[in-house]
Formats: C-alpha cells, structure tokens, sequence
C-alpha cells in the first residue's frame, strides 16, 4: 500500500489517518473547518490588513509571513494554497462581522433574559426537614446564611458561605432560574426540590446584560458557531 503521508519520520497509509482522525476524534474539526473554508475561498482581503494582522510578528521578525509558507509546505500544504492559509485568520473575522453582525440587535434581544447575570446566596440539602428548620432560622434572623451554609450546605456553595455569581441566568437550573428572575434582593425566598436538593435562595444583586463590545463579540461568535453547527448537519448528514 502507498504512503498516503509523512509526518515527521513517519510514513502514514490511507487507513491510518482515517483510524487518527476518528481515535482522536478529529472528524468534527476537519467537517467545520471544510465548511467554513468553502466560504472563506470566496473571500478576499488586502495585503494591508494581512500585515496589520501579523504586525506584532513582522515587528519581530520582518521574514516572518515567508518563514510561515515555508513551514506550510513542510507541513504538506499544496503552493497554490499558501496566500490562502496566510490569510485565513484575516478571512475568518471578516466573515463573521459581515454576515453575522447586522444580526446582533435582534439576537440580544431575543437572548437577554438568559444573558443577565445574578449573585445570590444559596443553601442545598437533601434532608427537607433540616432545610425547613434552616429556612426558619434565617426568616426569623436567628442565624445568617453564610454561617448556616458553611455548617449545612451540601453543594459547591459551602466553600463560600452560600454566596455565588455572578452567573448568567441561562446557566442556571430552570427552576431556579424562575425563582431568581422574580426574586427581589435582600427577600429569603420559600425552598423549592431542584434535583433532589431541598433549596433555599436569596437574591443579591441582578446585573442587566449591556450590548457593549464584549457583549457584541460574544454574540457574534455564538451566531458563528450556531451557522457552522447547522451547516455541517446540512453538508455532511
């Protein structure tokens, strides 16, 4: 059987790369990277942005986008695909402003709810008469929660005296993100079963997401993701 491909000192056939590729579980890679680069080759951009691109590493080093083709074509890269690969990375950013961008607004609208972040205190038990003991202890201000947490809480919440966040609301058990979406801060909220758990909660603080840069950014590359997920499905199955 041929040699399919050489790496390093080795010398890999045909069914060895596919047995690296599923062992390693590099299918799911190679699938989104060849749907985005079916796009990303109908994309162009000028030499500018390229080395406006690498210019930390053209500071250092004036030879260095050379150096890269070189190492490409080591690497087993076809020549007639060097300037592509150079300015992927370029390609890769251009493409998600452009088509994912102007679709930012209504997706953080949509979105939001999930998007804002709490802090809050929180005690889980399973022993559902020891919580209703616990929760009128801290209704009647016989003891605080973070010393009732320390002693009784049975989650990660224990290791910080009940207090956790802040979180974002779509990260959060449903039920107990219904509690905290209608919490007001500072009121002891009754205990609900989440999971096994008896649980007692108490809002601190609701911070409203903002659409700022980071939040924009963030957007973008959910958007991004969402599109290469759906059009891997559409590609490959």
């Amino acid at each position: 059987m041929s040699v399919a491909l050489t790496v390093g000192k080795r010398q890999l056939q045909g069914d060895d790369i596919l047995h690296l590729l599923s062992g390693y579980n590099l299918w799911p890679q190679l699938m989104q990277a060849m749907i985005i680069d079916r796009v990303l080759r109908t994309i162009r951009c000028s030499t500018v942005k390229i080395e406006e691109h690498y210019s930390l590493e053209l500071a250092a080093d004036p030879d260095f986008i050379k150096k890269k083709k070189a190492q490409l074509l080591r690497e087993g890269a076809m020549e007639e695909d060097l300037d592509f690969f150079i300015s992927r990375p370029v390609l890769l950013e251009l493409f998600k402003e452009e088509r994912f961008t102007p679709l930012v607004g209504s997706a953080f609208l949509k979105l939001k709810a999930g998007l804002d972040r709490v802090v809050f205190d929180m005690l889980r038990n399973r022993d559902r008469e020891l919580l209703r003991e616990l929760y009128f202890r801290l209704e009647s201000g016989e003891e605080s929660f973070e010393s009732l947490a320390l002693r009784y809480a049975e989650g990660r919440e224990s290791r910080s005296g009940g207090r956790l966040g802040p979180i974002e609301m779509k990260q959060l058990n449903p039920v107990l993100a219904r509690v905290l979406s209608t919490a007001k801060p500072g009121v002891l909220n009754a205990p609900v079963i989440i999971d096994g758990y008896g649980v007692i909660t108490r809002l601190h603080e609701k911070l409203p997401a903002m659409l700022d840069d980071s939040m924009k950014q963030k957007l973008v590359d959910q958007l991004f993701n969402e599109w290469v997920k759906q059009e891997v499905g559409a590609f490959f199955y």
